[in-house]
């Protein structure tokens, strides 16, 4: 019986690792210690006969079921161990004119994210040992990032032109599903373990959109706001110098408000010594050396080390730099300017395109090595 367990946290290890973000095995075994945290067996097993898709290509139970039905599980069954699944973060679900979707969810952006009320010491070392020994590489194997920096309000001048989704009040003002707010993941996990966040004492910054709102406040992993109330949110957010990361996607469905301290992602990408290479973003910021002092107030508020002073006057290193307009709108002289890169990138209309582009580029790297 332990080895018919183990192989279906293994097996279920290896259907994951086929997604968009896989979930590599490591030398330690964390992932397997996770997995085996999170799902009961007969979880885990049907988790395997799941289809990964971001929000449009979830499927019927009914579709479900035939893959399954080969156990002797009634469908019944099978909806209370998917409908409890579900409940516990590890599988994406809609419901539409009564009828019920599912899928599989990734690790992350998905099931790490979903344990926002369900954190413990014990997973969360093993979580570090994943990302040391294999999931690091995995989230930034593709170049094509999950994330891309939208500028703060007001960074952009109004001589550059931008589309819709490089100004986040666009971004918000154009959505039309519910909107929720949640506690930051990554400032709960730092001030669990006795390390609160040195750039801001705000918590409730991460904002979800659409179907993914809706998911956050049936788990009661957040609450639902109106859009005064995020524009207000992103105000403070401001404030405290956080660098907006959305997703990769015309219709993005979050934003994440990111710090080097505790952020995932933020801390990843300083490890690299050309973040740029690793990022989707469209903007650098630019000094004007007649008009800069040297005071450094930009290097403070900078979160990516994109900055320096030389000769008294600020530099920007524009492999580092991602264009989060941070040091635009805080500088005393208004030296400081984002400018447009000469290759502007253009993302995918949503996130479903967005991780079929990364398994694309998945097996282009495959087939080359």
């Amino acid at each position: 019986m332990i080895e018919e367990k183990s192989d279906v946290y293994q097996k279920l290890q290896q259907h994951l690792d086929k997604m968009p973000i896989g979930y590599p095995a490591t030398k330690s075994g964390a992932e397997i210690n996770m997995l085996k945290h999170f799902f009961a067996p007969e979880e885990a097993k049907i988790a395997t006969k799941l289809k990964f898709s971001w929000s449009k290509g979830l499927e019927p139970l009914e579709k479900i079921y035939e893959r399954v039905k080969e156990t002797e599980m009634s469908i019944e069954e099978l909806e209370r161990i998917l409908d409890n699944m579900y409940k516990k973060g590890l599988i994406m679900y809609k419901k539409e004119e009564g009828k019920k979707y599912y899928s599989n969810a990734m690790w992350a952006i998905g099931i790490y994210e979903l344990q926002l009320n369900n954190l413990n010491k014990e997973w969360l070392r093993d979580f570090k040992r994943f990302m040391r020994e294999g999931y690091s590489m995995e989230f930034f194997g593709t170049r094509i990032s999950q994330f891309r920096t939208i500028p703060v309000e007001k960074s952009i001048t109004p001589e550059h032109y931008s589309p819709s989704y490089e100004e986040v009040r666009k971004v918000i003002e154009n959505l039309k599903g519910p909107i929720a707010v949640a506690n930051c993941m990554c400032r709960k996990v730092s001030d669990l373990f006795g390390h609160p966040c040195k750039y801001t004492n705000l918590r409730e910054t991460c904002l979800i959109f659409n179907e993914f709102a809706q998911h956050y406040i049936d788990l009661k992993l957040g609450r639902p706001v109106s859009k005064k109330e995020v524009f207000e949110i992103l105000e403070k957010v401001k404030k405290d110098g956080l660098v907006l990361n959305t997703g990769n996607a015309i219709e993005p469905s979050f934003i994440c408000c990111c710090c080097p301290d505790c952020c995932m992602f933020l801390i990843c990408l300083n490890l690299v010594p050309n973040p740029t290479k690793f990022h989707s973003t469209n903007y650098y910021a630019e000094i004007d050396s007649e008009l800069c002092t040297g005071c450094g107030t930009c290097i403070e508020r900078c979160k990516m080390n994109a900055l320096k002073l030389v000769n008294d006057i600020s530099k920007v290193n524009t492999k580092r730099c991602i264009g989060c307009g941070n040091c635009v709108i805080t500088c005393p002289v208004e030296a400081i300017s984002l400018q447009k890169k000469d290759k502007q990138i253009i993302p995918p209309q949503t996130e479903d395109d967005l991780y079929e582009m990364i398994m694309n580029k998945k097996q282009k790297l495959k087939g080359k090595g």
